[in-house]
């Protein structure tokens, strides 16, 4: 375990693996912790130097009251510290969900520093006004119901989506570590992240990212129509890879064998150990 601060603020983070293999930085997903990769990054690591930082508010992270500090451009800017940071004039990026957001939005705006991008379930952002307004009204609904309702009872209602029906067959103590890491959340950093970086706030990246001078996988479950569908749109293009994996939305945890193979393989063909990750 290490710590990262930037602007005042302290971020908590894990490492796996070989401090001077080219790093791979994974971003976790709304409500999580680095502890979501624990399943996936010995497996990694074999490749890379794994570096799973706790996003603002989350985790063992900082959780201040300044909203300023949840807004995409300073998420942004915190990304892009800490990825200089490491060494490297080009990096490996991961994210799930939210962190999938975050990364595609990172590399939109510094595609120079990274070598490869990882996207798992994840957003594109839209432009049709209507879904845009459906978003915003759904994260200001999670925003009263955390802030009202607290923690638990929100948690309640968030597991109980359908777009995480799936998980109801992971194992007891998998479920029961997920219970435990949402329910060690703060109800205002939860809202404050959904005001600063929720789904409301990703602009439409869908042009944009077929115009990435990097290689990019796209990772989607079966049973999670709304990103297979986006997995199926992304395949038009054949510069993007897309893997669909028999699972539902949080495919590193619903089957990690599966996820880390896609994602080794990607690794291997696309960003060849030290090849574009340099020192």
């Amino acid at each position: 375990m290490a710590t990262f601060s930037h602007k005042g603020l302290c971020y908590h983070i894990c490492e796996w693996g070989d401090a001077s293999a080219p790093p791979l930085i994974l971003l976790h997903g709304f409500s999580q912790s680095s502890a979501t990769w624990e399943k996936v990054a010995a497996n990694l690591a074999e490749q890379r130097h794994i570096i799973a930082p706790d996003l603002i508010g989350h985790g063992q992270s900082e959780r201040p009251n300044d909203e300023t500090a949840y807004e995409m451009g300073a998420v942004i800017e915190w990304l892009d510290a800490l990825t200089t940071s490491r060494g490297a004039k080009k990096v490996d990026l991961l994210g799930y969900s939210m962190g999938g957001r975050l990364a595609l939005n990172y590399a939109c705006t510094h595609p120079d520093h990274i070598a490869s991008l990882v996207l798992e379930s994840t957003g594109l952002g839209t432009n049709d006004q209507h879904q845009q307004e459906q978003m915003l009204k759904r994260d200001q609904d999670s925003i009263i119901k955390l802030t009202q309702q607290g923690i638990e009872a929100f948690m309640d209602e968030w597991e109980s989506l359908p777009i995480f029906r799936s998980q109801v067959a992971l194992p007891l103590d998998i479920r029961c570590q997920l219970r435990r890491e949402r329910l060690n959340n703060d109800p205002t950093a939860m809202a404050l992240t959904i005001k600063g970086i929720g789904q409301h706030k990703m602009p439409d990246l869908t042009a944009k990212i077929h115009h990435l001078p990097i290689s990019i996988l796209y990772i989607a479950g079966t049973q999670d129509q709304k990103y297979a569908n986006i997995a199926e749109q992304l395949k038009q293009n054949p510069s993007i890879k897309c893997t669909l994996i028999d699972a539902g939305h949080n495919t590193h945890l619903e089957s990690p064998k599966e996820f880390c193979d896609v994602v080794s393989a990607f690794l291997s063909r696309s960003s060849p150990l030290g090849a574009q990750s340099q020192r």
